[in-house]
């Protein structure tokens, strides 16, 4: 699935084999899995990512995406679909590296997810 969602030099695309290495290394920063769920390992490693590279691949809807900013990989937005009587929403997670924060990516990222949402649910 080659779905794109970008505005100005921000890229959601789907996770590359080629990202399994920055993931690892933007990912195994405690600021970043402090503010995560405990579902993200910590310290997290090259092979965590090429595990989760690996589950993202399998998705029959495109859920998980990595985040681009001016070409280079620097996190990961995705959506949560809900059950019962919240099958029509979804709850949006997502981290950037380190040294991507504060430069107004995340703002653009979730537009870019909810606007995706929208357009899917």
């Amino acid at each position: 699935m080659d779905i794109r969602l970008s505005e100005g030099q921000i890229v959601l695309r789907p996770l590359l084999d080629s990202d399994q290495e920055v993931l690892a290394t933007l990912a195994n920063n405690k600021k970043v899995w402090t503010n995560l769920r405990d579902a993200l390992p910590h310290p997290y490693t090259s092979a965590d990512a090429a595990v989760f590279i690996d589950i993202v691949k399998q998705e029959t809807l495109l859920t998980k995406f990595a985040i681009a900013y001016q070409g280079h990989f620097c996190g990961v937005i995705g959506l949560a679909p809900q059950q019962d009587v919240y099958w029509q929403t979804a709850e949006i997670g997502y981290w950037l590296g380190e040294p991507f924060w504060n430069k107004g990516i995340a703002t653009i990222a979730v537009k870019l997810i909810t606007d995706y949402a929208d357009s899917t649910y």
